[in-house]
């Protein structure tokens, strides 16, 4: 096995949030991305502002009154195939942390905890924004600072005085569970 690695659309904190969990030697590291329930209830397609527009040319045009419907038909199939594609082709080292240059995937593990650890340095130092939609800061777990480690259908431990859990896709378990080996984390 090659670390680092990286599980994308874990789930953490009961399914309150996805992110990708990245594994690398002594060093786990979680960047939540979607708060799941705000997500479940959010927009998929943008521009819902424009919606009530063509309800009231609907009114004029019956043509114009479909598109709110054929819109939410749009939305919910792209909500759908999401679900889908993370059930059934979860994927691994693409994390969405590539967007911003974080990770290259050809990285070993001490120069990705390099670039990590700054990163997140700098995130502690920025205010936090509490709006619906928002997400815990990207989070450290070194392997000193890990206790009651327990790896069933969750990774379940106790750090920095407080219990995490991560779920990862089914078809990808057995992947984790040599990762977290590999790691030095369960044995």
């Amino acid at each position: 096995m090659n670390l680092p690695i990286s599980f994308e659309e874990v789930s953490y904190f009961n399914n309150e949030y996805r992110g990708d969990l990245i594994v690398t030697k002594g060093v786990l590291y979680y960047f939540p991305h979607t708060r799941v329930k705000h997500a479940r209830y959010a927009d998929e397609l943008g521009g819902k502002d424009v919606m009530p527009v063509f309800e009231l040319l609907g009114n004029l045009a019956p043509l114009f009154g479909t598109v709110p419907w054929i819109r939410v038909i749009a939305d919910k199939s792209i909500k759908a195939g999401k679900t889908l594609k993370r059930t059934f082709r979860p994927t691994i080292n693409s994390p969405q942390i590539r967007k911003i240059h974080l990770w290259r995937g050809n990285d070993s593990s001490e120069n990705l905890q390099e670039i990590l650890n700054n990163y997140i340095e700098n995130q502690k130092r920025e205010n936090l924004k509490f709006d619906e939609d928002s997400v815990p800061k990207p989070m450290r777990f070194a392997i000193n600072e890990v206790e009651n480690i327990r790896f069933g259908f969750k990774l379940k431990f106790d750090a920095k005085f407080d219990n995490h859990d991560f779920r990862v896709n089914l078809i990808h378990k057995s992947l984790l569970k040599k990762a977290l080996i590999e790691a030095g984390f369960i044995k």
